[in-house]
């Protein structure tokens, strides 16, 4: 498959997704199908607790995330007013990330399952 194909299918997919979160009764599924994926919130946490963020920094602080993939959650994210997406006119472009007033609304929501996840399920090392 190519790079082509699957930028196709994503765009498709995230169409299909995006055009049918209106019509969702239920609040969660709602917040579900706008940041319910893998990678959604690490991505506005990030930006919640660090700031604005270059793309290679996000990259590197969500463990295991693609550049396609990425770039798929940051235009979704921006798409729905989450985010916004500063271009700086530079050689080499410059691509900067930051939370907008709607997506700082979710710091209280990241906060609890945080507590909740340290209290009910701490984290332990490999030992």
């Amino acid at each position: 498959m190519t790079q082509k194909t699957l930028d196709r299918l994503t765009e498709n997919l995230n169409r299909l997704i995006n055009d049918e979160i209106h019509q969702l009764e239920s609040p969660v599924e709602r917040a579900m199908a706008l940041v319910g994926d893998k990678y959604s919130f690490q991505i506005i946490q990030i930006l919640s607790q660090f700031g604005r963020q270059r793309f290679v920094e996000l990259e590197a602080q969500v463990t295991g995330i693609s550049p396609r993939t990425l770039s798929a959650r940051l235009k979704h994210l921006e798409r729905y007013g989450l985010i916004d997406r500063h271009q700086f006119p530079t050689i080499p472009p410059r691509v900067e990330y930051v939370l907008t007033d709607k997506g700082k609304g979710m710091k209280p929501i990241l906060d609890a399952i945080e507590s909740w996840a340290d209290e009910w399920f701490p984290y332990h090392a490999n030992r």
